[in-house]
């Protein structure tokens, strides 16, 4: 299995979990009707552009500096109660070996990954560029996935494509 994959393989674990976890302490939610659920579609108005470029930011000041603790620190508490800090800072290792560095990046657009009781996971899309030192190419993109209860959000998955 490539370094890559056990990343990937181990953020989705992390997301999955954290799915269940939400929707074990889920309320009861209204039905709602079509425009509602199209509505919940977009990301709500306080993950506004500041705060995609916050978090944007701080994942490339992080990996970029090679420090990995503050790259687990992203992670909301559900996340970091799935993995060990020592199991992140190996995949984080590993990806910063394939990838090198990031170089620019930017926002791209956002996707409802899903629902549970009152938090919905969106996917964050960033293209990014990645120094010719990189094994897989100059071109890729960051996926940080999040957790919204209310007006409040988590990270619960980062994951770095190339291609």
């Amino acid at each position: 299995m490539q370094p890559s994959q056990s990343v990937i393989i181990l953020l989705l674990v992390a997301n999955i979990v954290a799915t269940v976890w939400f929707g074990l302490n889920e309320r009861t939610a209204p039905v709602q009707t079509q425009a509602e659920k199209t509505a919940e579609h977009e990301l709500p108005l306080f993950i506004d552009s500041k705060v995609r470029v916050h978090i944007y930011n701080e994942f490339v000041k992080a990996f970029n500096a090679g420090d990995n603790d503050a790259l687990y620190n992203m992670f909301g508490p559900a996340a970091k109660a799935q993995f060990t800090k020592e199991s992140a800072e190996t995949e984080f290792q590993r990806l910063t070996k394939i990838f090198n560095s990031v170089e620019s990046g930017a926002f791209t657009h956002s996707q409802l990954a899903g629902t549970e009781g009152n938090t919905s996971f969106y996917v964050l899309h960033y293209a990014v560029k990645f120094p010719e030192e990189s094994e897989f190419g100059t071109s890729g993109t960051l996926k940080v996935t999040i957790a919204i209860q209310g007006s409040e959000y988590q990270i619960y998955g980062i994951m770095i494509n190339a291609g």
